[in-house]
Order: structure tokens, then sequence, then C-alpha cells
């Protein structure tokens, strides 16, 4: 029992010791204080993390020379740029190591190989010049670049065609974001344009070809009161088509003039198919 005493009436002792020693060097103590709290700082998540923590994972900002060391070999980690954007696919090894399928883009921005397939040739010059393609090919830029932010590591941004050497975007960066934004506004158009012009049914044999008609449920499945006729809709800047069944009471206005009364989408009748033909048969 004693000692319990003894132990409680030390820690009482302790206690006030500290808060004496609080008071005659409260100065000392808030200087230290400030001192290393200046060490830190509050991330986006409301977490505190060191500054050398911080820098050590800012974006790094790239030349093509740099990027081209980070190729997998003598135990470097495997980079490769899109859009300017660079990003670490070290982990896909299987897929970016030497002598596989997806070594070309490795430590380069190849943008429009990802849409070309050509794997050949690399050629500095032409190789992110993005500018010339056709708008459904630039949207399917923007959905690799939006699978290697969710599956790999962004890193920083490659100086040339898309950043400066301050990191900010260039004038090219610029023109692409437009082309951009008008082939996403092309896309919502056709989109909207496909819900109202369901598609066709589609089948293909070697003696006819292929074979497009139009019933009360092709396109989405859905029933719907119409059966519509089989054109060839064409959506903006895109040579090819898709079959679209469109209504009797449109179809005079549309076989005429080209186009719905509302959109950009174009319309065609199909070749040696009438004007009134449930279906159509062509040969690409």
């Amino acid at each position: 029992m004693f000692g319990f005493v003894k132990h409680l009436f030390k820690l009482q002792f302790l206690f006030i010791l500290a808060a004496v020693l609080a008071g005659l060097y409260r100065t000392e103590i808030k200087q230290f204080a400030n001192r290393h709290a200046a060490n830190y700082v509050d991330n986006a998540d409301g977490e505190t993390v060191s500054l050398q923590f911080k820098a050590a994972n800012e974006a790094m900002l790239l030349t093509p020379a740099e990027l081209s060391k980070y190729n997998g070999e003598d135990g470097q980690p495997i980079y490769l740029a899109l859009l300017g954007s660079v990003f670490d696919v070290t982990r896909g090894i299987k897929h970016y190591g030497t002598g596989c399928s997806y070594n070309f883009f490795v430590g380069r921005d190849a943008s429009v190989a990802f849409i070309s397939g050509e794997f050949e040739e690399y050629d500095p010059q032409t190789a992110d010049d993005v500018l010339s393609l056709k708008p459904n090919d630039l949207l399917g830029l923007a959905n690799w670049k939006e699978f290697y932010e969710k599956e790999y590591i962004y890193k920083g941004k490659l100086i040339g065609r898309f950043y400066d050497e301050q990191g900010e975007p260039t004038t090219y960066h610029h023109k692409y974001l437009a082309l951009f934004e008008q082939a996403q506004i092309a896309k919502a158009a056709v989109d909207e344009m496909r819900l109202k012009y369901p598609g066709c049914n589609i089948e293909w044999s070697e003696a006819k070809g292929t074979r497009v008609w139009c019933t009360t449920t092709s396109g989405d499945g859905k029933e719907r009161a119409w059966t519509g006729y089989p054109r060839k809709l064409f959506s903006p800047g895109n040579t090819n088509f898709n079959c679209a069944c469109v209504p009797e009471s449109e179809l005079d206005q549309i076989d005429t003039e080209g186009k719905a009364a509302h959109g950009d989408a174009m319309f065609k009748a199909y070749d040696n198919c009438s004007s009134r033909a449930k279906e159509c048969f062509y040969r690409v």
C-alpha cells in the first residue's frame, strides 16, 4: 500500500516539475515547436507531411534525353509519356520490359502509335504530333491517358511539344485541347443522334455481303412504335459510318438535305437500295 502511495507522489512530482520547466522555458519551447513545424505542411487530405517527403513526390520535369534513360535497364524504372504526361509503368514490366509487346513506348512519347498501331519505326518529329488525328482518335487517346492515370503512377511532364521548360502548357497543347473539346462535342451530338435514330440489325454472308435492316427493336433492343428505314449515318470528320433506322416521317427531308433537323451528323442512302426498303445489302 505504501509503495503505491510513494509511486503516486513520484508521478505528481514529475507533473509539477514539467509544469515549472514549461513556464521557465516557454520561449525556448515555442521556438523549438515553430522551427520543427516549418518543416511540415498539410496536404490536400488534411494530413501533415514533411517537406522533404513532399519535395520527393513533386511532379518531375523531364527532357526527352532524360526520359529515355528510364527504360528499365541497369535497375532503372520504366517510364513512358502520353500527350506530354509521364507515367511510371515499372510494375507492368511483363508488358513494357525489353522484348515485350509495349516496349516501343518506353522512354519516349509515342502518342500517335497508340492509335496507328505502328511500332516499327520511331520518328521523334512526328511520334507525338496528334493534331492531324481524327476526332475519334483524339477521344481514343484520352481514354488511354485515363487508363494510365488509373493504373499507373503519374510522375510529371515531358518538356517538348506539350509543355515548356517551366512545365507550362504550350501553344500546341492548347490547340490539342481545343480539338479535343470539339471531338467531345461532336461525339455527344452523335450519341444523341443515335438515341433518336437507333442502329440497324446487321449480318454478313459470303453470298450477299452485309445485310442491314430495321425492326421495332433494332438498335437498343427496346420496343418502339415504328420500324424505320436503314440509312448510313456519318459522324462529323469521320469517313466511317453506322447504320441508322430513320422514321418514315423524316425520311424525305433526310434524303433531300442529307442531314436531320438537328445536329451535324450526315445521312446517306445505301447504293442500289430503294428509298422505302426496310433492308439493304452492301459489300465493303
